[in-house]
């Protein structure tokens, strides 16, 4: 990348902090050489050099509605986290979008990855990019138990999009910490019995096709997300 091609990437960079998102993290894969983060990025834009995630917040009070389970013809709070989802996903989206458009002006390439819709291999219920990892590799939190992302800020009441790009930016800074301690809460609430207590030096242990099985059946479930202390007052 030449002098010019950095300038025009600092340029980026301060476009891309004045986003109207909660959060931003940028990972770069020079700091992530042969690990799954670099493969999976390389796979769909040869040319990244930088990952930029996205973060928003669940509304909480929304959240504290939402249980698995809907009776017909009974009106289901939970769909208020729907519409919320509806809402955070349009918005990082468009983020991850805006970043793409700002990128390809400087002449740089770029992917966009959507807040949902990513493409997953159904063989093993694995999106082609883990946007999660991906945040944890630009400091924005940790994986927890219950194999989601937990922010100090909101805990792991987030959700997050993703723009791979070729251009060099500065790489945001996070503290690896445990946020689930002795914690077991989702564990020991999980109602599909999905998750388990990691073996040592694994983050988290889940069923992956359990867990998706229960939210079919249950038209969607969020207890493990409803149910973790992370981020919240007290």
């Amino acid at each position: 990348m030449t002098t010019e091609g950095k300038t025009l990437s600092t340029g980026l960079q301060d476009f891309i902090s004045k986003l109207d998102v909660d959060a931003v993290g940028i990972a770069i894969l020079a700091d992530w050489k042969e690990t799954r983060l670099e493969e999976t990025a390389l796979k769909l834009l040869p040319q990244t050099r930088s990952v930029v995630v996205l973060a928003m917040e669940i509304s909480r009070e929304i959240l504290d509605l939402a249980s698995p389970g809907k009776e017909r013809g009974v009106a289901s709070l939970s769909d208020l986290l729907d519409s919320d989802a509806d809402f955070l996903y349009g918005r990082l989206t468009k983020a991850s979008y805006d970043v793409a458009k700002a990128s390809r002006k400087l002449g740089l390439r770029a992917l966009p990855l959507p807040a949902r819709g990513c493409p997953q291999d159904t063989r093993f219920l694995e999106a082609v990019f883990s946007y999660k990892h991906a945040a944890q590799a630009a400091g924005l939190g940790s994986i927890g138990r219950h194999s989601l992302l937990i922010t100090p800020e909101f805990g792991s009441r987030v959700r997050l999009s993703c723009c791979l790009t070729e251009a060099v930016l500065e790489p945001t800074q996070g503290n690896a910490v445990d946020e689930c301690g002795s914690c077991r809460m989702c564990i020991d609430n999980c109602p599909a019995g999905a998750l388990a207590e990691p073996k040592a030096g694994q983050p988290y242990a889940i069923d992956k096709f359990a867990c998706s099985a229960f939210r079919t059946a249950s038209d969607a479930c969020v207890e493990c997300l409803r149910l973790c202390p992370a981020g919240r007052p007290g």
